[in-house]
Formats: structure tokens, sequence, C-alpha cells
């Protein structure tokens, strides 16, 4: 999945768990930070990997616990925008459990409506496992958008300006 769906996705919910957007962005923004290992050449590797962002995330949640209680929610929030990216990035084969589980996963899931002289569903259920691969590559090529992401973004982004143009105009 692009980076603006890994954005704009926790944003969206974020925003409909009560988040002021202030608040939301911020948070929304790391949803990107597993893609940050392409920046050294190699992609989706352990930085995709739920299990190492629980070891990450559990002495900060342990620390807000301890210390500051009102930031517990935050922490949780936090911890779940970031694993939200291995998730959507499931398409593909993603180690999303690694070290837990050694393999690479890819799930590729559909429900087509079959018309014809009867009516009925065709389900297709896919999953592919394979080692990961964590070497370097000399190069990385995706996308930053794809035409279903920015489709996406566009009637999500939509209404959450509308509601910040609508609350802006209210307070003038």
């Amino acid at each position: 999945m692009e980076p603006l769906t890994h954005f704009v996705l926790p944003l969206a919910a974020l925003l409909l768990l009560g988040l002021d957007l202030r608040k939301a962005a911020p948070l929304a923004l790391l949803g990107l930070l597993p893609d940050l290992d392409a920046l050294l050449l190699i992609h989706r590797s352990i930085s995709h990997s739920v299990a190492v962002m629980a070891l990450l995330f559990l002495p900060l949640l342990l620390y807000a616990r301890r210390y500051r209680p009102e930031h517990q929610r935050t922490v949780i929030l936090a911890f779940l925008v970031t694993a939200s990216h291995p998730i959507l990035d499931l398409g593909g084969l993603t180690p999303i459990l690694w070290p837990i589980y050694p393999y690479s996963i890819s799930v590729r899931l559909a429900l087509n409506g079959v018309l014809g002289e009867g009516m009925g569903l065709s389900p297709m259920v896919d999953i592919i496992q394979a080692l990961p691969d964590f070497s370097k590559v000399t190069g990385i090529d995706y996308p930053l958008f794809t035409q279903e992401g920015l489709l996406l973004t566009i009637v999500l982004l939509v209404p959450i300006l509308y509601n910040l143009i609508k609350r802006r105009g209210g307070k003038s």
C-alpha cells in the first residue's frame, strides 16, 4: 500500500475515535514509520513485524501506565496506528509476525457475486508464505500513490476538510 493511504486511513480512524485533528495528524504519521526501512534499501524488513513493534511499544506503555497514566491511550493508539501499516501491506509478502512466525505472508481475499442463469457467490482466499529476505537491494521502486489509493484518500479527506472548514467558519 502506498504512503498516502498509510497516513490517511489511520487519520480517519483516529478522527472517528474522537481525537482532535491536532492530535490525530501527528499520530497518523506513525503509519508511515515502518517504510523508513526503504531509506536503508531494505523494504518490508523487521520494521513490518507487529511482534517487533509490540516489543518496542511495551516499555513505553509500561512507563505511561506507571508514571503518566493520562498518556496510556495515546501510546496504545500510536501502537495501533503503527501496526496498521503491516496489516495494510498484507497484499504483498510481509513479515508481520516475524520472528514468532518466520515467514512473510501475503493474503488475498475477494468475494465476487455471480449473476447469469443463477446467482451465487465466488469466494477467493489465497495465502502465500515465503522466507523473508532482509538483504539490502540496489534500489526500490514503489508507488507514492495509485489511482485507487488517491481516490480513497480523496473520499476520506473531503469530509475531514469539510468539518474542519465548518468548525473554523463557526468560530469566526
